[in-house]
């Protein structure tokens, strides 16, 4: 405990203040737009604002947010929550339970390494010595060529891709009947025109932080997963965010679309090709004992009905 009787780590961490930043700022895009809408809708025009010409306009700068959002989910350096960066192979932990599920596998590699000498045999027999010391299964760090191509049975594969259908195809399913619901809304209002849609697209890109920072409304209704570290559509915002601007033609919403795209698909084909970087029972890194993010200081971690998962009680009472 430090001097103020509370724990050093309950403090907020760096990754926390800088989402509360980034929310706030987003509100405040939000503000203005909603203000442009009402006393000068011309300004939210791409068509017209979009560029220079009429030098920096609001249009460019929220073009400039939305793209620089985008684009750090494209590069695993990124300052960005474990959400998104568990889908690059630098954040998987592999879990005892991969290692159990991959035994045959792991195995064989071992057996290999037995032929390769007394030497290797005894190096081996330190590193395995060394779990007993180290958090979890941070010890399978060493055996990086067998980690290359880590992967569970065909069972545990089957039942992540399983239960994470069960999480993200009514999300899907939502967003779509409930864009389509409001699009048709705003037509037969006349409003389906690009101020609007803008605003529109401004309100998805504020929310998206207040999903992080405050609440979830996604999560409670249908996804019950623990946290933003185990969230399994954590990449989705920003093609949700560009969803609205479907309805706005021109550069501004295809460079935005298409950027979103490419981090939409990346995410689906990573999670296509190893499964078990997202799901916390073959990803060590995604357990509450191996958080750094503590994103949960306002939002605590949703297990209510969440079922059949890791629960790091221990870790969590510590906090």
């Amino acid at each position: 405990m430090n001097r103020n009787g509370r724990h050093p780590h309950t403090a907020a961490s760096a990754l926390f203040r800088s989402y509360v930043l980034q929310l706030a700022v987003r509100l405040a895009l939000l503000a203005w737009g909603v203000f442009l809408l009402a006393c000068d809708p011309a300004q939210l025009d791409p068509a017209s604002y979009f560029g220079f010409a009429h030098g920096l306009t609001f249009i460019d700068v929220v073009f400039a947010f939305s793209v620089v959002d985008a684009a750090t989910k494209l590069f695993p350096r990124a300052r960005i929550a474990m959400g998104s960066r568990k889908q690059y192979g630098r954040f998987h932990l592999p879990s005892l339970e991969l290692l159990r599920s991959g035994r045959a596998g792991l195995s064989a590699y071992l057996g290999e390494l037995r032929e390769e000498g007394a030497a290797a045999r005894d190096e081996l027999a330190t590193r395995l010595a060394d779990a007993a010391r180290r958090p979890d299964a941070a010890w399978i760090r060493d055996l990086p060529a067998y980690l290359d191509n880590l992967k569970a049975d065909a069972a545990l594969r089957a039942d992540i891709g399983r239960r994470r259908a069960r999480e993200v195809v009514p999300v899907a399913a939502f967003w779509i009947f409930a864009n389509a619901a409001v699009a048709m809304i705003l037509a037969a209002a006349g409003w389906l025109a690009p101020p609007a849609c803008v605003v529109w697209m401004l309100f998805y890109f504020a929310f998206d932080m207040v999903c992080v920072v405050l609440w979830c409304p996604l999560q409670v209704w249908f996804m019950k997963n623990r946290c933003c570290t185990t969230c399994q559509i954590f990449n989705w915002d920003a093609i949700m965010a560009a969803t609205p601007l479907l309805f706005v033609p021109g550069p501004f919403s295809w460079i935005i679309i298409g950027l979103a795209l490419v981090v939409f698909v990346r995410w689906e084909a990573a999670f296509l090709r190893h499964p078990e970087r997202f799901d916390e029972r073959t990803n060590a890194a995604l357990r509450c004992a191996s958080c750094t993010d503590k994103l949960c200081r306002i939002r605590k971690p949703y297990d209510a009905l969440r079922r059949d998962a890791p629960r790091d009680d221990a870790a969590r009472a510590g906090r």
